[in-house]
């Protein structure tokens, strides 16, 4: 009986620790356990963590269409081979794994796609007026990339090409990935404004990564996620490296976190769901200082909708 006595009295002390101990990266599930998730506002300027809502790719709900180019530049050029390789084994599997995913959660959208090339348009020679950066920090210096390539498809500008595929998909929700047949660092050009325009968002991908790996079947979807809200959940910048362990604790097989040649081997958060328009709801585990490392961000954070002081 002593021994038993004593055992529940560890087994108290134990509880009591966990239900006293706070949201960090060493103790994080105790809390989430301690949240009901409530309803989800987002506020307006929320920087270095997504873009929900705005741009013209908003939620990946509803009628969406992506429309896939692959463009010759001055470094680079495709074959017919090339082509097909990347449409049916990089492109087609990360769209049927957007699909099913969303399937499995009862979403509602309707995900359609399709191509533009020179082996499908052989009148037209889909030539890029110049080269196009093979990583993020090359494009920051060349931001007419979609004015470029609407040329490139015959359209005296993007926006006439943009208004052409949203009346002929049917959806106001029109995705572009540009692929160049070359080594690069896949990267998405998303709406960070606010301003109330659609602006244009749209993913630059490459048939191999920089380290020459040709099928990162993965990397297509983190971009395309990237378009309609979704945030990277590792640290590239070296500013928050408390909310980069708790990524890896609570989200560690999160498509926004890590990539695979298979996707099927990754998942897609309760995070990345609230953040592409899937939930409702913002996830509580992320609701604490670990998180929420800045003044800025804990200003303009979303709240509960119960909460009046969120402006």
């Amino acid at each position: 009986m002593a021994v038993l006595k004593k055992f529940f009295c560890v087994l108290l002390i134990f509880a009591l620790i966990f239900s006293f101990s706070g949201c960090n990266s060493n103790d994080t599930y105790s809390k989430i356990e301690n949240f009901t998730p409530h309803e989800f506002v987002y506020s307006s300027g929320v920087t270095a963590y997504g873009y929900y809502d705005i741009g013209s790719c908003r939620k990946l709900v509803g009628s969406v269409y992506t429309l896939v180019v692959f463009l010759d530049d001055y470094e680079s050029s495709w074959s017919d081979s090339a082509r097909s390789d990347f449409y049916n084994n990089r492109f087609e599997p990360s769209a049927s794994y957007i699909i099913n995913e969303a399937e499995r959660r009862n979403i509602n959208l309707e995900f359609n796609y399709g191509q533009y090339s020179t082996k499908k348009d052989s009148d037209k020679h889909l030539v890029y007026d110049g080269i196009v950066a093979n990583s993020p920090n090359g494009a920051i210096n060349n931001l007419d990339i979609m004015s470029k390539t609407a040329k490139a498809l015959g359209f005296t500008n993007k926006d006439v090409m943009h208004g052409f595929l949203q009346n002929y998909a049917g959806t106001s929700q029109v995705a572009y990935i540009l692929v160049l047949n070359k080594a690069g660092r896949a990267y998405a050009v998303s709406d960070t404004t606010y301003d109330g325009v659609d602006s244009m968002e749209f993913v630059v991908a490459f048939s191999a990564s920089e380290g020459g790996n040709k099928w990162v079947g993965s990397s297509v979807i983190h971009e395309l996620l990237h378009l309609f809200g979704a945030a990277d959940l590792y640290d590239t910048t070296g500013q928050y490296p408390d909310r980069e362990k708790l990524c890896k604790k609570l989200y560690p097989n999160d498509i926004m976190r890590k990539s695979a040649t298979n996707p099927e081997t990754l998942s897609i958060g309760r995070l990345t769901e609230c953040l592409i328009g899937w939930s409702d709801y913002f996830p509580p585990e992320c609701d604490c200082p670990e998180w929420w490392n800045s003044a800025f961000e804990e200003e303009h954070r979303p709240h509960s909708s119960s909460d009046t002081s969120s402006g």
